[in-house]
This record gives structure tokens, sequence and C-alpha cells, in this order.
């Protein structure tokens, strides 16, 4: 692939992770998903398994172009397939399916030629096609991984094609593209689970306050209610809406605590919006306090999962903490923020506004004797770097 075509693609897949991190929908967003890997890799056919929670993978999506296949998703149309079980009768790893194997090892799997590899059992492939009249005959398939490297899922490929339509071997090339669009997928489905489960225990939770009787509710006193409501008041900053200093101290206590004890990598994303001091002195400061409270709610929209904690940091400064995120991940979040913020427009009493943000990375990795303050002090170097550079940039900590 040309060096153009692969910068072209790397900005699709930004793109791409904008768009799967807005679906509201597990179903559509497995769709967006499957869609976007079968067009980037020319792929006949695909698959998205995802792990049921037990011993198994269930189809979620099953797409033929030549077969006219169509399963799952948002087809309307239920899976026919049995699930794919990890466990073989006697407890082992069933490492004789693609699928299980890849979620056992979570590894990327190419096979050039099912029909001549004898490493996995294709017997059932193989049947299926002298049944149908087709040829499966590459294989792609990569392992969709949760932040704590746990397996949720599998997205396959199959039969890649080139320009006259013939059934090739995956190229070298687009595999890279292909592992980068499950990373983006894989977070974009942990998020929207996450979110589904948090929907599911907020109803739950809803039906049990609604049995509750009357006496209970009469017995809330005024000062409790006061109290609790200016507990939480104390913790919102009053211009943008979002978390305040405080609570970012607080938060950032707890949640580094809870890293050090279970042993998980935590980042964390300093933020300051570029030349916002022209904002105030062009158009006054109710413009650049709207401004504020506008930038502030695209990050706050974009960063949503329950563990995630967005606050003001202080001026133009916002802080973005990201239990769970490796330093690769919370670099491309990141960059995607930047992009996301570059091409919005702001309105800002009356006047529209184009405006960029420079962002420091950082990422404290299990075990690494480190402080709080450090992850911070890490954040705010590199910012200065970005800032340093000619704004509208993203650095990240390497080290010293």
């Amino acid at each position: 692939m040309k060096d153009e075509s692969l910068a072209s693609a790397y900005r699709r897949l930004i793109e791409i992770g904008l768009a799967l991190s807005a679906e509201k929908n597990l179903d559509s967003l497995l769709q967006h998903i499957l869609l976007e890997a079968k067009s980037m890799a020319n792929a006949d056919a695909g698959t998205v398994y995802l792990h049921t929670g037990s011993d198994s993978l269930k189809f979620s999506i099953v797409l033929n172009d030549t077969l006219g296949i169509a399963q799952g998703g948002m087809t309307g149309e239920p899976i026919s397939l049995p699930p794919v079980q990890l466990l073989k009768d006697d407890g082992q790893p069933n490492l004789a399916n693609i699928a299980s194997c890849a979620a056992h090892h979570g590894d990327t799997i190419v096979v050039e030629d099912a029909h001549s590899n004898n490493e996995f059992d294709f017997s059932g492939t193989r049947d299926f096609d002298e049944m149908l009249g087709y040829r499966t005959t590459s294989f792609l398939t990569i392992p969709l991984k949760s932040m704590s490297e746990d397996c949720i899922g599998v997205l396959q490929l199959l039969n890649a094609q080139d320009e006259e339509g013939n059934t090739i071997p995956f190229p070298d090339d687009i595999i890279p593209l292909i592992e980068a669009l499950a990373s983006q997928a894989s977070v974009a489905i942990e998020n929207r689970t996450l979110l589904d489960e948090q929907e599911v225990l907020k109803k739950q939770l809803e039906r049990e306050v609604d049995t509750r009787t009357e006496e209970l509710k009469q017995a809330l006193t005024k000062l409790s209610e006061a109290h609790i409501i200016l507990k939480e008041l104390n913790t919102i900053d009053a211009v943008t809406g979002i978390r305040n200093r405080q609570y970012f101290d607080e938060a950032l206590d707890l949640e580094w605590r809870r890293a050090r004890r279970q042993g998980y990598e935590m980042s964390l994303l300093l933020l300051d919006i570029d030349h916002f001091k022209n904002v105030n002195d062009s158009y006054g400061h109710l413009a650049g306090d709207e401004c504020l409270s506008a930038v502030a709610r695209e990050i706050d929209a974009m960063f949503h999962r329950p563990s995630d904690v967005v606050a003001r940091y202080g001026g133009e400064e916002f802080v973005v903490v990201l239990p769970y995120v490796s330093a690769s991940n919370a670099l491309a979040l990141a960059e995607q923020l930047r992009i996301m913020v570059e091409n919005s427009e702001y309105m800002a009493d009356g006047h529209r506004l184009k405006i960029t943000v420079s962002i420091g990375v950082a990422t404290i990795p299990p075990g690494e004797d480190a402080a709080q303050r450090d992850l911070i002090g890490r954040a705010d170097s590199v910012l200065y770097d970005a800032k340093g550079s000619g704004r509208n940039q993203v650095c990240q900590y390497k080290g010293p």
C-alpha cells in the first residue's frame, strides 16, 4: 500500500472511531464494525462473534455478499448458526476452531487457504461450501479484547478479493489496519456494553424505587435532601457544568489507590484551549464562558465509561482520567478528541468560534513506583511541549 493510501486509511480509521463511539445500539454498532472491516479489507464475507460470558462465542452478525447472507446485527434476520464452544468435552481449550483459538491466544490468525490448511478443523466450512457451491479460501481472524486484555469477541473476515474480484490471501499491509479497527471496535463494544448494563441497572433501580412505599419517601427529611444536593453541587464547576477540580482530586485519589491495588494501568489527558485569551479579549468573558462550557460538554460526551472522570482543571484547562486505558489507546483517544474539537464550531454569545486544543498524555503502567503527582506532572510537561511546538497537537510522555 502506498504511503498516501496508508495515510488515507489511517485518517479513515479516526473517522470510523468517532462514528463507532456515537452508536447508541449494540446491533447497529456490530453491523457498522463488520461493514467497515469488510470494506477496508475488500473481503467478501465476515462475522463478528461475541463472548457469551460462559464458554462459547455466539454469532452476532454474519454477512456474505456472494451468497446474499445477512443475519444478525440490524438485518432483522435471526442467526441460524450454533455458538462456537471455547472448551472441548474434557475441559481443554478448543484450539481446532480458528475463532476459538484466536480467543484463547489473543493473537491474529491468518489462513491463506482453508482447503489446504491442516492446522484448524475446517470440515464444517468445507461441508458448507459443498452444500452452497461456495469456496471459502482466505481467513483473517482477530480477537476483540477489553481494556483489561480479556477476550470479548472475535472479528473474522473471509475471502479477500483483488481488483478483478478474484479471491486472494489478505495482503500483509491490510492486516495492521484491520487490527487497528478491531482495537477501536473493542473499545466501542465494551463502552456500549457497559452503558447498556448501566441502563438495565438504572431501570431495575427505578422499578425497585417504584415499589417503595409512600411512607419511605415521607421519611426523607428536608435536611438530608438539602445535604445531598449541596454535596453534589460542590462537585460541579459553575461555568462549565462538568465536575470541578475538587471532585477530580478526590476521584483521582480513589482511582489511583484502586489501580495500585488491582494492578492495572491508568492514563490521564491534560488539555488546554489554544489562545483562549484571544476569545476573551475579542468577544468578552461571557463568550469565553460559553465557549468553555461548549468544549466541556463535548469532552464529557466523548468519555462516558462509568470509570472515566472528566473535570475542569482550572482556567481553560480540562483533565480526563482513564482507568484501564493503555498508553497507545490513550494517545488514540486524545487524537480523536483533538480532531473532534478542531472540526467543531462553537456558538458563544452569538459568535461562531473555531478553536483548537493542545493535549498532554501520560500513562502509569502497573507496578511502576510512582505517585499521583507524577501522572499529573508528566501530562503537564508534555502539554507544555505540545503548546511550545505550535499548539493543536497531542504529545505523549515517553519517559525521562
